[in-house]
């Protein structure tokens, strides 16, 4: 009986000890804080009453992000081009598939991508 005992109080310990293995969907996808590959990003540029442009950013056909405004810059300006609302929509599709969210941009990122002066 106390040979039992003692088994069972190893194997219990043994048992909790082992870290956890990784699922069969982690071993697929890599790491946890990836976006699946079957993920699909979709950037809709708009245009503001001001003829200033903005983005939106679809997810699997849902919206994810309406951006009307430079994102931070204060004011309600818009970006004075298509091309450059595009690429600011890309560029946050890019962190959002690293893990950001939300996909925060700052001024100096705008300037380093040549969206504003």
């Amino acid at each position: 009986m106390r040979y039992l005992f003692v088994s069972f109080v190893i194997l219990f310990v043994v048992a909790c000890s082992e870290k956890p293995s990784k699922s069969s969907e982690d071993e697929i996808n890599g790491d946890t804080n990836t976006t699946l590959a079957s993920e699909k990003y979709e950037v809709i540029t708009t245009e503001n009453p001001d003829q200033s442009f903005g983005y939106q950013i679809l997810k699997d056909g849902k919206l994810m992000i309406d951006q009307k405004n430079i994102p931070a810059i204060q004011g309600n300006r818009g970006f004075s081009s298509k091309s450059d609302a595009e690429k600011i929509a890309n560029f946050a599709i890019d962190k959002i598939k690293k893990g950001a969210f939300p996909p925060t941009i700052s001024v100096e990122e705008l300037d380093s991508l040549g969206v504003i002066d």
